[in-house]
């Protein structure tokens, strides 16, 4: 389930990013225009994905990720000359102007990141139960160790732009055809 929250002081700013997304088939749960509403959606889902300007009203980005205290991933969207002022090299940047592919591309490859990272009782259980089906198949169908068959299934879907649990069900169906 996508986690991406939109924030930015503007709201015309804050409706192109996420028209944006939505036309890339990547889903918004959120958009604020402070910081602190953005710690409260964060807090409120337990991770997220916030796609960002330099600064709010109450704080800059730099603040943000200070105060959201690792519960996700940051892309900070600016211009060159604004994004001096984001010194956390922990926080990833997108200079504008950008193109709808690569904003695209970004969020859904930090949405993936914050969703492997996502401790594994927060996945549905019946991800899980098809993950480590998924696994087993490859362990037992293809001689791979548990690690190598969970990262090959990562890989694929990092490769793919789809949720692990996806990609799970892709192999199931593929290896039962074998």
């Amino acid at each position: 389930m996508s986690r991406l929250i939109v924030a930015f002081e503007s709201d015309t700013v804050s409706k192109r990013i996420s028209e944006v997304l939505l036309s890339g088939a990547l889903t918004v749960r959120a958009v604020c225009r402070t910081g602190a509403e953005v710690i409260r959606q964060v807090r409120y889902m337990g991770s997220g994905v916030v796609l960002c300007g330099i600064k709010f009203p109450d704080m800059t980005a730099d603040e943000l990720y200070d105060d959201l205290e690792g519960k996700g991933y940051m892309l900070v969207i600016a211009k060159p000359q604004e994004m001096e002022m984001c010194e956390n090299n922990r926080v990833f940047r997108l200079l504008l102007p950008i193109n709808r592919y690569d904003l695209c591309a970004s969020a859904r490859m930090l949405n993936q990141l914050e969703e492997m990272n996502r401790p594994q009782a927060e996945r549905g259980s019946a991800e899980t139960e098809l993950i480590s089906y998924a696994k087993e198949m490859l362990m037992d169908k293809r001689s791979m160790s548990e690690s190598e068959a969970h990262r090959h299934l990562q890989k694929l879907s990092m490769a793919s732009g789809q949720p692990l649990a996806g990609i799970a069900r892709q192999i199931i169906n593929d290896l039962q055809k074998d």
